[in-house]
């Protein structure tokens, strides 16, 4: 009886047996927070890792439209046709543009087409000109004019609110109007073969269809 008398006069001066401390519930919160400290840096990279899998997926799938446009053309869909109309709403038959498949998940800015606001676009064509018309992706090129296809950059990660990337004769890495979005400030390329890299960094080489 006088253990239990003692046990009762304890819950008493404590509050119940249930009740925290102070000390004990900043004890918790300390936990809780250094857990979230150690898990809130893992869902940043996952979340990242997901974001550049859905860019090369949505490179893949471009890539394959663009595939069916020159067997069916004979030649890459130019950059600029008119101010209505884009390399993208050239393959767009082939890709629904409600899809999504044209903007990057990484691209934050999410900026509409000024010439179709229902498209979000993240990927621009290579417009470099090293070798005049017949070799420069802006005017569209024949095939056989690509010297190695798997080594050639058609499309990329570009400046939000852009269609294209690079241009002109002259190279500087990084490029110009490239996107470096993507952890270790990478970017994600189609090349015309239709397979996809992530990029750090690039050569003349790897923009030039005639060599």
């Amino acid at each position: 009886m006088a253990s239990v008398g003692r046990l009762g006069d304890e819950a008493d001066e404590r509050g119940g047996h249930f009740g925290f401390t102070l000390i004990e519930l900043l004890v918790v919160i300390a936990i809780i927070t250094l857990l979230a400290g150690l898990l809130l840096p893992s869902l940043g990279r996952a979340r990242r890792s997901a974001q550049g899998a859905a860019c090369l997926g949505n490179l893949h799938q471009i890539g394959l439209a663009v595939r069916l446009y020159v067997d069916d053309c004979g030649v890459t869909p130019p950059a600029y046709i008119n101010a209505s109309c884009r390399w993208m709403d050239l393959i767009k038959p082939l890709i629904p543009k409600q899809s999504g498949v044209f903007r990057c998940p990484a691209d934050l800015k999410a900026i509409p087409c000024t010439w179709d606001p229902q498209i979000t676009l993240s990927y621009g064509i290579n417009s470099f000109n090293f070798a005049g018309i017949p070799y420069c992706f802006w005017y569209g090129v024949k095939e056989r004019n690509i010297a190695r296809p798997s080594g050639t950059i058609f499309i990329a990660d570009c400046t939000p609110g852009k269609y294209y990337c690079g241009g002109g004769g002259v190279f500087s890495d990084p490029v110009v109007d490239v996107n470096y979005r993507h952890a270790g400030n990478s970017f994600d390329a189609l090349f015309f073969d239709g397979h996809v890299e992530r990029r750090t960094t690039t050569t003349k080489q790897d923009w030039d269809t005639s060599q």
